[in-house]
């Protein structure tokens, strides 16, 4: 069984000023059932049932970190753990470790983006908000390598432009934008789905 309901699947990274950009970004786009947000922030581990908390009080996604065997859900914001290695297999189920993340950033915002880009091609996209490091360049670059959707936030906006400027160097990116910009390029985007699957 693979849950594939959601007709798009997007991935959310960020990393300093990450959690008030996208906290913004989700309140003003309403739940639905045809995509599943992927959330990985750069933050310390004790932090994340604040974010758990954050999302679903602030913006009324359901949110939740996942374990292993279980799927990314349609309607739902996955927020991936910043102390342990998650992965996605082939099926794509979870797989979580018990050992920390590898390499400079926790969680993995390229590790991730390029596993979904090869699960979900064209049905997967990523969002690069505010942040240090160019974590999501190269991963981005995977994601539009399957014919996904790279959107920026506008590194004018962001508190740490870093981020999205790698991205913009790496990749050819299909949109930049303000948080409200992105949060209405992502409504028409869920509206065109809703009106071609009637």
């Amino acid at each position: 069984m693979q849950p594939r309901n959601a007709k798009k699947i997007w991935l959310l990274g960020a990393s300093t000023g990450g959690l008030q950009a996208v906290r913004q970004f989700l309140s003003n786009v309403p739940v639905t059932s045809d995509l599943a947000f992927v959330y990985a922030q750069h933050i310390a581990g004790q932090q994340i049932n604040t974010v758990l908390r954050m999302i679903e009080t602030q913006t009324g996604w359901p949110a939740r970190e996942l374990s292993t065997g279980q799927f990314i859900r349609p309607g739902t914001v996955t927020v991936i753990s910043p102390q342990y290695e998650t992965r996605l297999s082939k099926q794509g189920w979870i797989l979580r470790f018990a050992s920390s993340w590898r390499g400079h950033y926790a969680p993995s915002i390229d590790q991730l983006a390029n596993r979904l880009a090869q699960l979900y091609r064209q049905d997967c996209g990523a969002i690069i908000f505010t942040g240090m490091g160019d974590d999501g360049a190269r991963g981005c670059c995977s994601v539009k390598e399957y014919a996904g959707q790279v959107w920026v936030q506008d590194p004018q906006e962001c508190i740490v432009p870093a981020m999205p400027e790698a991205v913009i160097q790496c990749c050819k990116t299909d949109f930049v934008g303000s948080i409200d910009q992105l949060a209405g390029r992502i409504n028409t985007h869920i509206n065109q789905m809703e009106a071609c699957s009637q």
